[in-house]
């Protein structure tokens, strides 16, 4: 068995048909092995039909607690999201009002129940959870997703993700904010990552690309030069996303450069099915 073994993921499968198509190019093309779909997006429906014609996709449920809508109707959860079934916009906002004081417990479980169905009534094998901003290691929010492996086929979680926190802030944020935002979130992922014991994951789980714009000789390089065990790669090919590089991601993932790399390279390429099925790098 290899050392070193590698996950390349992409994120918000089903928020538009665009990355709907590079994701499954990506996949395609022998780069991306895993995704995690966001079930409650105007996509996800078709990114859903893709992915059952590729068994060989591990696919996940990217989990929308923020900036995103609800998958339950606005009147079964009138204090989570607004009339319109909008959840806040702002990571901050949500860790502050997801505190287990903050008395939004039961619905919070409600709605990650709600998509955690959708996902399964698919037919898809769900093989981890991710979430946008990452909160789904929220404490409040794993504490729910503990529970909630008592009955549903939770087996792992993204859960090292404080890498990832300066990547997904929004570019042009005042220095200020974008402190204030860290201070606070860093230790809300230290605290679910701790809370998520119980479950499987990698042992890293770190951007694709850690300099825009993304170059085929800089990614080759990156995953020829990963450490020992199991390490995570995200991304977000045709992302409109200002702190992404959607259309460099695009062709990052469907560039033979970067697929002779894994070939060429020793680390084993898996996806989160393999960590799901016990997995051992």
């Amino acid at each position: 068995m290899a050392s070193r073994a590698l996950i390349i993921t992409a994120d918000d499968l089903g928020l538009t048909p665009e990355i709907n198509d590079a994701v499954m190019a990506g996949y395609d093309a022998g780069v991306i092995t895993s995704a995690g779909v966001r079930v409650g997006a105007r996509a996800a429906d078709a990114a859903i039909v893709s992915a059952t014609m590729r068994p060989g996709l591990g696919m996940g449920l990217h989990l929308v607690l923020c900036d995103g809508n609800s998958t339950l109707s606005p009147r079964h959860i009138p204090h989570l999201v607004d009339a319109s079934g909008r959840f806040v916009e702002r990571p901050l906002e949500a860790v502050w009002l997801y505190r287990r004081a903050g008395g939004l417990r039961e619905a919070l479980k409600a709605e990650i129940r709600a998509q955690i169905e959708k996902f399964l009534s698919s037919g898809l094998y769900l093989t981890h959870i991710s979430g946008h901003f990452n909160l789904h290691l929220h404490p409040t929010v794993m504490s729910i997703l503990v529970e909630l492996a008592a009955n549903y086929p939770i087996s792992a979680v993204r859960k090292p993700c404080g890498g990832l926190w300066r990547w997904s802030l929004p570019p042009l944020i005042p220095a200020w904010e974008r402190w204030v935002e860290g201070s606070f979130m860093r230790p809300m992922l230290g605290w679910g990552r701790l809370k998520g014991r119980a479950f499987l994951g990698p042992r890293r789980v770190e951007p694709l690309g850690l300099e825009l714009p993304l170059t085929e000789d800089a990614i080759s390089a990156r995953v020829a030069g990963t450490s020992s065990g199991v390490t995570e790669l995200i991304c977000h090919p045709a992302s409109q996303a200002p702190c992404y590089d959607g259309v460099g991601e695009a062709a990052i993932v469907t560039s033979s450069r970067v697929r002779q790399a894994l070939d060429d390279g020793d680390a084993e390429l898996i996806s989160y099915r393999d960590i799901a099925e016990g997995f051992e790098g």
